[in-house]
């Protein structure tokens, strides 16, 4: 990976990706739980590569149609959290994990409002900068480096949010779900709405099934067990519509296999021909377990 990224970015990729890989694998061995500090580097390690090979989105695909694209049915989904969060005639939405801005951009172009990111990776803020100014859109979708758990904007700020499949990552600790649910209520306007997806467990695993979601997905299968629309409902929101869509978003998985199914000489190189096998057999794994245990609430939550 650092001989491609070498190829790439030169001597500053290269030192990015190592910091990275530091920062994001020293709370795991030194302390056994993931740290905000630590999830911010995995995105900064993992952007390049995630760009590489699935583009700009980095969420789960929605897949409502047969014969559908994984370009489609990730724009399906942002289109989806969109509805939830009732945008019409909203003029600021904020987008809390809001990756590379590429949902936010979409967004905005349909709705015609102005969308303010935030993103704990300091790489995925920086690439986001340069993905809103290809597309012309710098006057109305801006991005920042920022906790979502203490969010730096005033008491009923926006007129509506999107939490994108980020809350879960942006939450290491029990206390940090209500948290980050506690300051979407306090910077939304009275009588705005939430448009809220993540997948989650309904139930533990077992500790095979927990290393499958370990390798894929950066948590412990334990941090993922969450009741997201309770959590909603304790901190002040009326939920107006909640929905399940696990089933829809596992075809995702068969689509990314397919990728490096499809670039396998790539990947191959990029990666060496051990890790590729072994990342291909947990993508054929983790489809199963999030079939089992998994569910993805799209949540329209509304302060009164």
């Amino acid at each position: 990976m650092l001989v491609a990224t070498w190829q790439e970015a030169g001597l500053a990729g290269c030192a990015r990706k190592l910091r990275a890989a530091t920062v994001m694998g020293l709370p795991i061995v030194v302390r056994r739980h993931r740290t905000a500090q630590s999830v911010g580097a995995y995105f900064d390690l993992i952007t390049d590569d995630g760009r590489l090979f699935y583009r700009d989105s980095f969420h789960l695909g929605y897949f409502t149609r047969e014969r559908e694209s994984l370009e489609e049915a990730l724009e399906a989904h942002t289109d989806l959290v969109a509805e939830f969060a009732r945008l019409e005639g909203a003029e600021r939405v904020l987008d809390v994990g809001c990756g590379l801005a590429a949902p936010a951009l979409r967004i905005a172009r349909r709705c015609g409002c102005h969308v303010a990111g935030v993103n704990v990776s300091r790489e995925q803020v920086r690439q986001g900068r340069e993905l809103i100014a290809d597309h012309g859109l710098s006057d109305r979708v801006v991005v920042q480096r920022g906790d979502a758990r203490a969010l730096d904007f005033a008491d009923a700020s926006f007129d509506a949010i999107v939490c994108l499949e980020a809350a879960g990552d942006i939450c290491v600790t029990e206390a940090d779900k209500t948290r980050l649910v506690g300051e979407l209520f306090r910077v939304l306007r009275p009588g705005g709405h939430v448009g809220f997806s993540d997948l989650a467990l309904r139930e533990g695993v077992s500790r095979a099934d927990d290393r499958e979601v370990r390798a894929v997905l950066y948590h412990s299968a334990a941090e993922l067990v969450t009741d997201w629309p309770a959590i909603f409902a304790g901190q002040g929101f009326r939920l107006v519509e909640c929905r399940d869509i696990i089933t829809e978003t596992l075809p995702t998985w068969e689509h990314v296999r397919a990728v490096y199914q499809r670039r396998n000489d790539e990947v191959i190189h990029r990666y060496g021909r051990r890790l590729a096998n072994r990342t291909i057999a947990h993508l054929e794994r983790i489809r199963s377990v999030l079939a089992l245990y998994g569910t993805f609430p799209v949540i329209a939550a509304l302060k009164p």
